[in-house]
């Protein structure tokens, strides 16, 4: 009975530890997905306007 006990207790510990690395994983994978887009808004607002600091030019 105490081999079953133990071996649950391992079981439920891996599942654990599985289920808070995916959430690791998924928060990583949130916070990196939305650098992008605010890199792009940044290089949009330097880029236009008046007051730009360096256009593309098409060559």
């Amino acid at each position: 009975m105490a081999a079953v006990v133990t071996r649950r207790y391992r079981v439920l510990k891996q599942l654990a530890l599985v289920a808070a690395a995916a959430g690791v994983a998924a928060a990583v994978r949130r916070r990196s997905a939305g650098t992008g887009k605010a890199e792009a808004d940044l290089w949009h607002e330097a880029t236009s306007g008046p007051q730009a600091v360096s256009r593309p030019t098409a060559r």
